[in-house]
C-alpha cells in the first residue's frame, strides 16, 4: 500500500536501463514515488510509465549531469529531490595490475568515481538538506578486508576512491545522509561479464529481486548519525571500508 507521504517523494536513479537500477526504479514506482530514471541511451530505455521521468545521463560525460538537472527544472518543474541513487557503474576486462590497461583505468574512474561526484554536485541544489545521496559501490573497494578478489585491481581502486568521496561528503554536509551500499554479487549482465572476464565458472549467486528490498530498506531507514559515512551490505550490516 502506498502512503500519502510517499506520493510526494521524488528520487533520481542512474543506470536504470537494466539490472539493479531497473529493479530499484520499479520498486519505487510501485510505492508511488516520482522516479527520475537516468540512462545513457534514452531511446533504448524500457518504458516504465507511471510517475517516471526519463533523462539522459552518460555517467562518463562531463556535462550530462548539469544538463539533466536543468531539464528537470525547466521541462518537468522538478523543485526538489528526496533521494539520489548513483547506480550506474562500469567494469573492466579483468587483469593483474602488471598487465592493466591505462585506458581501462581511466574508464573505471570516469564512471565509478568521477561520475558519482559530478552527480552529487549537479543534484545537490535540488536535493533536500536532510535527503539521501547513496552510491552503489562494492566490497571490491574495501582496503581493510583480509583478502582481495583476484583481477579486480582497477575496478576495486575506483570503488575505494568513491567510498572515500562519499565519506567526505558525509563529513562536509551537516544533515545530508551520504553512504555507499554493496548490492551483492548479483546475476546481471554486468555481473556475469565481470565473472566471465576473471574466469569464474558459476553465475553470480544473488538476484535482482533478492537484493532490491534490502537496498531500499537501508535507504528508508538511514539516519545521519548511524548510516551516513559508511558502506553497507544489502542485508543491513556494516561493510568494511
Amino acid at each position: 500500500m502506498t502512503s500519502s507521504s510517499e506520493n510526494n517523494k521524488i528520487i533520481l536513479i542512474t543506470g536504470t536501463s537494466q539490472g539493479v537500477g531497473l529493479g530499484l526504479a520499479k520498486s519505487y514506482l510501485e510505492r508511488g514515488w516520482t522516479v527520475i530514471t537516468a540512462v545513457r541511451s534514452p531511446e533504448k530505455a524500457p518504458k516504465l510509465g507511471g510517475k517516471s521521468i526519463l533523462v539522459k545521463i552518460d555517467t562518463s560525460s562531463l556535462t550530462d549531469f548539469k544538463d539533466a538537472v536543468e531539464e528537470l527544472k525547466t521541462k518537468h518543474n522538478i523543485t526538489h529531490l528526496d533521494t539520489v541513487i548513483s547506480n550506474a557503474g562500469a567494469n573492466d576486462s579483468g587483469s593483474l595490475l602488471l598487465e592493466a590497461d591505462a585506458e581501462e583505468f581511466d574508464w573505471d574512474y570516469k564512471v565509478n568515481t568521477r561520475g558519482p561526484l559530478l552527480l552529487y554536485q549537479a543534484t545537490r541544489p535540488l536535493l533536500k538538506d536532510d535527503g539521501t545521496f547513496a552510491v552503489l559501490s562494492s566490497l571490491a573497494g574495501s582496503i581493510t578486508r583480509d583478502f582481495l578478489w583476484e583481477k579486480f585491481g582497477l575496478y576495486g581502486a575506483s570503488k575505494a576512491a568513491v567510498n572515500y568521496l562519499v565519506r567526505t561528503i558525509h563529513h562536509e554536509e551537516p544533515t545530508l545522509k551520504a553512504f555507499t551500499i554493496h548490492p551483492g554479487i548479483v546475476d546481471t549482465k554486468m555481473g556475469r561479464e565481470a565473472g566471465s572476464n576473471r574466469g569464474w565458472d558459476a553465475a553470480p549467486p544473488e538476484t535482482i529481486e533478492g537484493v532490491v528490498p534490502g537496498i531500499t530498506k537501508i535507504i528508508d531507514d538511514a539516519t545521519k548519525e548511524e548510516t551516513s559515512g559508511w558502506m553497507w551490505m544489502n542485508d543491513g550490516t556494516k561493510a568494511l571500508l
